[in-house]
């Protein structure tokens, strides 16, 4: 199985699996374009990738919305960031990718957490700081391009998303609730999870 093997094999295959996705290679070269600062695509749309490649299914199925991130502290308005998100979506609706796009500057995620959720968390350092402190292990992974080769930030590695474990990440902005209500999410779209309780 694949989570047995090491990280440098599960990485080859990640990438492998993930180069098949065509329409997420196209939204990545697209934001790879745009040259956004410490951008990633991240969370569902790459690992769910894995998990229908391994169910048989189409790629994008499930799929809700493609989340992406980047990280400019000279320009935390949420004006801008709504502005760049109007630009990725109307891009590719001319393409007919019609998805749903999240996009955030995690510069201001500090204020977006006291604005929605009343929330009060420190700001954070860059995106791979918020990557770190998502709700769940297989959550916490994100895509970026250097050199126009595919780069994978997973700091708690592949072997959850490989073997389908969620597991919860504990940090100040998490919660049972969050965790739950994406548990319930993720079990209701993907067979064969193994659920670690909060």
């Amino acid at each position: 199985m694949e989570q047995n093997k090491d990280l440098k094999e599960q990485l080859n295959t990640f990438v492998d699996i993930l180069e098949k996705n065509k329409d997420l290679m196209k939204i990545l070269d697209y934001i790879s374009e745009l040259k956004l600062p410490n951008f990633y695509i991240a969370a569902g749309s790459v690992f769910q990738t894995l998990w229908n490649y391994y169910d048989n299914k189409p790629l994008n199925f499930g799929i809700k919305d493609i989340d992406i991130i980047y990280y400019d502290s000279t320009n935390i308005s949420k004006e801008n960031e709504k502005k760049l998100e109007n630009k990725i979506i109307n891009h590719f609706k001319k393409l007919n990718l019609n998805y749903e796009f999240d996009v955030h500057n995690e510069a201001r995620m500090h204020l977006w957490k006291k604005e929605n959720e009343n929330k009060n968390i420190d700001q954070y350092k860059n995106s791979e700081d918020a990557i770190d402190q998502w709700i769940a292990t297989v959550h916490a992974i994100g895509i970026t391009k250097e050199n126009n080769q595919i780069k994978v930030y997973a700091p708690y590695g592949l072997s959850d998303i490989f073997s389908k474990t969620i597991r919860p990440i504990k940090h100040k902005a998490n919660s049972k609730e969050l965790y739950d209500r994406k548990v319930s999410s993720w079990k209701n779209r993907f067979n064969n999870l193994t659920i670690v309780e909060w």
